[in-house]
């Protein structure tokens, strides 16, 4: 049997938002959906956390805090809502939040949170708990905010030939597959006209003869995957830019921007690449962070 997605709430408007982007993924995989709000204190030394198994929701409810049931009543609405007829099921977990959120990534297919959460400070973009899950995870995790925005059909994939871009080209030629989506791949490197990049057309013009090298490199990456979604309109774009600042222009005007987690420079966050960790602080969509791991074996070409 596949295991839900995993949908984290603590009740803020992000939170709810992670929720229904969920609840719409679960119904587009055809998998149940599993609604988490973890309560940071508990009443003895016995109750650990409680992975997918324990509705604990259900089963004590009256020993659950007002928020905790506030919380998930809220959301499993929210996600109902979203998606009529979504297998669903909310529960209260005892414990640290981005501890056992991690622990349910080892399981999860893919896990939701809102990109800062009910505790966080007013103008910090990124919450403690959405910074950690980022670096330890161990499947694919969506950050979203409360912004409502249109959709634009479009999935956007950074890619840098790493075995890292690998996997993030297989889960978003995945996702535009089931969407119906276009994939726009793109692929930059840090310049010094890189401020240069102020609007959204500035990126597409930027490819030029110099970066020919690059776009082989990208179009030898996306290949397979081309051949492997023959119906995903692909766009490869190579960029004079700097990648974070380029992938935040263009998620603008895209649905998702799908990023792999870790990469060797340095960054603030241990282990959270730089162009991740600006693209949890500065995208204008929904990011997917692809955890470090083996690069996946591309589709054969025949």
């Amino acid at each position: 049997m596949t295991a839900p997605i995993v949908a984290g709430t603590d009740g803020s408007e992000e939170s709810l938002a992670a929720v229904e982007w969920a609840a719409v993924e679960a119904v587009r995989r055809r998998v149940g959906l599993c609604i988490v709000h973890v309560v940071d204190h508990h009443p003895g030394p016995a109750a650990h956390a409680q992975l997918l198994g324990h509705d604990l929701a259900g089963r004590h409810r009256h020993d659950l805090p007002h928020r905790a049931r506030s919380a998930l009543a809220s959301a499993s609405r929210r996600a109902a809502g979203a998606a009529p007829g979504l297998d669903l099921r909310a529960a209260a977990v005892f414990g640290h939040a981005d501890q056992v959120l991690t622990a349910m990534t080892a399981r999860a297919p893919l896990l939701a949170i809102g990109i800062r959460g009910a505790g966080g400070f007013s103008g910090l973009r990124l919450g403690s708990v959405a910074l950690r899950l980022a670096s330890r995870a161990r499947c694919p995790v969506v950050f979203a905010t409360a912004d409502s925005r249109p959709v634009f059909g479009e999935i956007v994939v950074g890619t840098d030939g790493s075995g890292e871009a690998a996997a993030a080209l297989e889960f978003g030629f995945g996702e535009a597959d089931a969407r119906g989506a276009r994939l726009t791949a793109v692929h930059a490197w840090a310049h010094p006209g890189a401020g240069r990049l102020e609007s959204h057309h500035d990126w597409v013009l930027s490819v030029g003869p110099l970066n020919e090298g690059a776009a082989a490199m990208l179009a030898e990456q996306v290949a397979p995957w081309r051949y492997k979604y023959p119906e995903v309109v692909v766009t490869e774009s190579t960029v004079h830019g700097h990648p974070g600042r380029v992938l935040a222009l263009v998620s603008r005007r895209a649905d998702l921007v799908v990023v792999g987690a870790r990469r060797a420079e340095p960054t603030p966050a241990p282990g959270l690449g730089p162009v991740s960790y600006a693209m949890l602080h500065h995208a204008h969509c929904p990011v997917a962070v692809i955890p470090g791991r083996a690069a996946p074996s591309p589709p054969a070409l025949s």
